[in-house]
């Protein structure tokens, strides 16, 4: 095994790594599951480049809620300030449970980096939607202080499916977390969805509030400073002062230049998706019902 004892010895690898090069008969491990291999493999290059970059880091950031309530919208102005990098739809927490071989911090980083650059060279468009905002620093970074990942509605299945991977997560970030939960009115994300899925056509209104309930553990697990809740409508309507304190949140300064180029790129007024579709009398009061029970919900109707 001299090539891998000669690899180890030149080359700064993590633990995890340097491990498989020294016992080489664990490498299948590793590849059991594609999608952690080939993040790992592709993030490489990234973790050469930018290992001691990492050091500066002091807070990781993650979403947590239903899809189609803006989280990409809220993830892309993150990623546009000098100081943090928020990759798209990664999958952090994947990473970390499927993983057969621990995923280090530097890996989940250099990960982060990787996606965040391919997002960025397909043109930042996902699924009929532009995110490529003018006038910010997406895809690239001055000093790294806030590092993390959107990928909102999964990583809040996942939760409440695997709460122990929250202290998983702790334990490999090794800073503190800080969560984002984006809310939109129920009628317009349940619409939305049910324009995209059969299922939610039919099952919809249980997913939802199944997942509401998953927020609602997520929530129970953190500490009062570790959640920023932030409603869609607030934030189009006051982009740059829903921004700013979101920024505060995160321990970083939001300067007047980057503030303003995201008030620029934000649309006027919110899609009301739920009158695209057709609804019965029951479903609109089985949601506004639902609604009550949880108090970020409550204040939202059928009309507004």
């Amino acid at each position: 095994m001299a090539i891998p004892t000669r690899i180890a010895r030149t080359l700064p690898l993590p633990p995890a790594a340097g491990e498989l090069l020294e016992n080489p008969q664990r490498i299948p491990a590793l590849t059991r599951d594609r999608f952690t291999a080939a993040r790992r493999l592709s993030a490489l290059p990234h973790l050469l480049d930018h290992r001691s970059e990492f050091d500066s880091v002091g807070v990781y950031c993650m979403f947590v809620g239903h899809g189609r309530t803006g989280h990409s919208l809220v993830g892309s102005l993150l990623n546009g300030h000098r100081e943090m990098v928020v990759s798209h739809e990664l999958d952090a927490l994947r990473l970390l449970d499927r993983a057969q071989v621990p995923v280090s911090r530097n890996q989940l980083f250099s990960a982060i980096l990787q996606r965040d650059a391919e997002f960025t060279g397909l043109g930042r468009e996902w699924e009929k939607y532009s995110y490529d905002i003018p006038g910010t620093a997406q895809g690239e970074f001055d000093r790294l202080q806030v590092i993390g990942d959107k990928k909102g509605a999964a990583s809040t299945r996942r939760l409440g499916h695997s709460p122990e991977l929250l202290g998983e997560l702790r334990e490999t970030v090794s800073v503190p977390i800080r969560l984002v939960h984006v809310v939109r009115n129920p009628f317009d994300t349940i619409a939305s969805r049910r324009k995209l899925k059969e299922t939610w056509r039919e099952y919809g209104i249980e997913k939802f509030f199944a997942n509401a309930d998953n927020v609602e553990l997520v929530s129970e697990m953190l500490d009062e400073d570790e959640l920023f809740r932030l409603h869609h409508e607030e934030l189009i309507s006051d982009t740059a002062g829903v921004l700013s304190e979101l920024c505060a949140f995160l321990g970083v300064d939001p300067g007047e230049e980057y503030l303003s180029a995201c008030a620029e790129f934000v649309f006027d007024s919110p899609k009301q998706t739920r009158h695209e579709i057709e609804w019965s009398s029951d479903e609109i009061e089985r949601i506004e019902q639902k609604n009550q029970e949880y108090d970020w919900l409550s204040r939202y109707t059928f009309e507004g």
